[in-house]
């Protein structure tokens, strides 16, 4: 097997020493040894900075400068070539001096043999090789940390973030430094769901695609997908490691794609229903005008319009029917998004007055518009606004409506202190002819969905049963 050659520097003023070295040196039979000799400290310098020696060797003592100094020269030109200091008497101040400047290890000159010389070589030398993979490994994985699209975080169980990664400041708004001093558990929206978490991940070591909502620092909706598992550290304990996969847009997506499947479904049927309601409707109506003349009598008549009133009515449940499952005509023109609300919030004032209704509007629009169809928006938002009039309580009723525009999107949120949706009913509340209300057809907040949504916006809402319902608007600037 051919030997290994090790290119050592000896930076060392005293000429006996420097011999004393090379003999020591030549004993050695495990290796070769080229080696070069530096008397000052300016001379070490200028080689050292040429990076040709596998390890450097350091009189403490160098004329007016120490061999501390040049240690500070070389870790500053980021320089990782293993160091050894060489001191004349053993001073364990010195030596530990060199070793927190980052020498690798010292010798003591009267102590020095072969033996000693070959073994602090190769444990340096090894250290040093150990080091720069143990490095590089660092270097690639934290590349991979620091680039990954998903969040990637380390808390403890009990929450504390101990690292996280840039991808976090694009889920959740917060910087890594407010991030760092929060606990991961603020970030879910229910406790409920942090707590099957932490049931699970403690039970089985870990879990897989655990679907969970999470919130932005501006309390949005991240529905995320959740990978973790317990590691063991030495520094910090048990901690979680974990993986955190945003599906929000993708559930957006699911959710439009429902939405369409579910309104071609109700046109199919309705259409379908017209074609075989108003067949006989209208035979009912041709008989009906045929009995009025045939029986011209007043005690028939009451009984005619009874019939009359109810086809009309049948009629125009097929054509409203068939109005809310079509897609939707519109008619856009850059339109200020104040507008809107505020001549919407006009429109409702009167039914809020009479119930002796508070209706709180706090916009900063700043002057924003956005590409819309202002009288079918506005059927939209009055939909909202007297579902929350009807919710609320005569008296102590409360509505609040919000508005700001960020980026190029506009947020309004239309929040109401009433009887709110049981849990069960929330992802039903858009369901064409799903109502709670015993004289409601349930195609308000369908038609609200639909026009929201053939405005590339989005809606979402929240509400707790007897705390109160909030509806979250999001739109497009133009």
């Amino acid at each position: 097997m051919e030997k290994e050659i090790i290119k050592v520097l000896l930076v060392e003023d005293d000429e006996d020493d420097h011999v004393l070295f090379k003999y020591s040196l030549n004993e050695i039979k495990v290796n070769n040894y080229d080696l070069t000799w530096a008397n000052t400290f300016d001379a070490a310098l200028d080689l050292i900075k040429k990076k040709e020696h596998d390890i450097y060797f350091f009189d403490y003592l160098l004329g007016g400068r120490t061999g501390l100094d040049l240690i500070q020269e070389t870790v500053a030109l980021g320089i990782t070539t293993p160091i050894i200091i060489l001191t004349g008497l053993g001073n364990q101040q010195t030596d530990l001096k060199a070793m927190e400047l980052g020498a690798s290890d010292y010798l003591i000159k009267g102590e020095i043999d072969a033996q000693k010389l070959e073994r602090s070589i190769r444990y340096c030398i090894e250290q040093s090789r150990m080091l720069k993979k143990l490095k590089a490994s660092e270097t690639k994985f934290r590349s991979i940390f620091e680039n990954s699209h998903d969040v990637i975080y380390l808390p403890t169980k009990e929450g504390k973030i101990l690292d996280i990664n840039q991808a976090a400041e694009q889920l959740f708004g917060y910087t890594r430094k407010e991030m760092l001093s929060m606990n991961a558990y603020d970030l879910y929206e229910s406790k409920e769901e942090r707590e099957k978490f932490s049931k699970e991940i403690n039970i089985n070591g870990g879990c897989a695609n655990f679907e969970v909502t999470l919130v932005d620092k501006n309390k949005n909706k991240k529905y995320c997908s959740l990978t973790s598992n317990i590691q063991r550290t030495a520094e910090n304990g048990e901690v979680y490691q974990g993986i955190i996969h945003d599906m929000t847009l993708r559930k957006k997506a699911e959710q439009d794609l429902m939405v369409a499947e579910k309104l071609a479904f109700v046109g199919k049927i309705a259409r379908t229903l017209a074609h075989e309601v108003r067949n006989p409707l209208t035979n009912i109506n041709l008989s009906v005008e045929q009995l009025e003349d045939m029986l011209n009598e007043e005690q028939y008549i009451v009984y005619f319009d009874i019939i009359k009133r109810n086809s009309k009515r049948i009629n125009d449940l097929v054509t409203e029917l068939l109005e809310n499952s079509k897609p939707m005509e519109l008619r856009k023109a850059p339109t200020p998004i104040e507008n809107i609300i505020s001549g919407t919030v006009d429109l409702a004032r009167d039914r809020a007055d009479l119930k002796n209704i508070k209706i709180i509007t706090n916009f900063n629009f700043k002057d924003k518009t956005i590409f819309a169809d202002e009288s079918k928006l506005s059927i939209a938002f009055l939909n909202i606004l007297i579902n929350a009039i009807e919710a609320v309580n005569k008296n102590t009723g409360v509505i609040k409506i919000e508005g700001v525009c960020k980026d190029d999107k506009c947020l309004i949120e239309i929040e109401d202190n009433g009887s709110g949706i049981p849990r069960e009913h929330v992802k039903k509340i858009f369901d064409p002819y799903f109502t709670s209300k015993p004289n409601g057809m349930g195609l308000g907040l369908a038609a609200t969905q639909n026009i929201i949504h053939t405005h590339k916006g989005t809606i979402e809402i929240e509400s707790e049963e007897n705390k109160g319902t909030k509806f979250k608007i999001e739109l497009d600037l133009a």
